[in-house]
């Protein structure tokens, strides 16, 4: 069977199948599946195939919330309802400000007729009309990031390095330093996003000072994501994709 993830963007996809890798058994595949034609087509958009058995699991990095209705309508919606490419279809997104539920209505809505229920952290069967007029089923899943409060992926990953007690002060320590650094750097920091990328980016300089010039996809790589129990507690319900 084939499953697919929808995320935000290329550090999320990065770091699911890094996840996923290590914890469910997914390994990186270089040939889709001959029936199924989808490609990115733009700079900050990825697509990425990976396989377990006989199962195929497709991670699409989509740009940006904004682009998950657009991304899913041009490249996914033909070949589920002409050839039910998938059976299982989740999509996750960062929580930023936003209440949980107004989260849920919005990812039940871009998915349209194929999916018209989604909730955060379970799967829940939708049933849709397919391009012969018979009725299929086809799972959804939400993931919101994280679930406790309000942040995004970077507040994730510096929670989840936070679950060591060294590590964790040097966390409140980035963090402040961050912080200071906002009266004097706003060209820079002026956003709630930029703040918390640099918080996660001032973290791994001082674990890592010598991969600090790497590029991100290694740094995300370099840390065993795989052992925090706050990431495994957010991806529970994804690792049975």
């Amino acid at each position: 069977m084939n499953k697919i993830i929808l995320c935000e963007g290329e550090t999320d996809a990065i770091l699911l199948s890094y996840y996923l890798g290590k914890v469910a058994g997914w390994k990186f595949c270089k040939k889709p599946p001959a029936n199924i034609a989808i490609k990115p087509d733009a700079f900050e958009q990825s697509v990425n195939w990976y396989e377990k058995g006989d199962d195929r699991l497709l991670i699409c990095a989509v740009g940006g919330k904004s682009s998950v209705r657009s991304f899913f309508k041009e490249k996914v919606l033909r070949p589920v309802v002409d050839a039910g490419a998938f059976s299982r279809i989740a999509l996750v997104l960062d929580r930023d400000e936003s209440e949980i539920k107004s989260i849920e209505d919005h990812a039940s809505s871009v998915f349209k007729p194929v999916i018209s229920t989604m909730r955060n952290n379970e799967w829940i069967p939708n049933k849709y009309t397919d391009a012969y007029g018979t009725e299929q089923m086809v799972e959804g899943l939400l993931v919101v990031i994280p679930t406790e409060h309000e942040g995004a992926l970077e507040t994730l990953m510096l929670d989840s390095i936070a679950e060591d007690s060294y590590d964790a002060v040097i966390v409140d320590k980035a963090g402040a330093f961050v912080t200071d650094m906002k009266t004097v750097a706003s060209r820079y920091l002026g956003s709630r996003r930029s703040a918390l990328k640099a918080h996660l980016g001032v973290t791994w300089a001082v674990q890592y000072p010598e991969k600090v010039f790497k590029l991100m996809n290694e740094q995300i790589l370099s840390v065993k994501w795989e052992k925090s129990e706050i990431l495994h507690k957010c991806f529970e319900q994804l690792e049975k994709i």
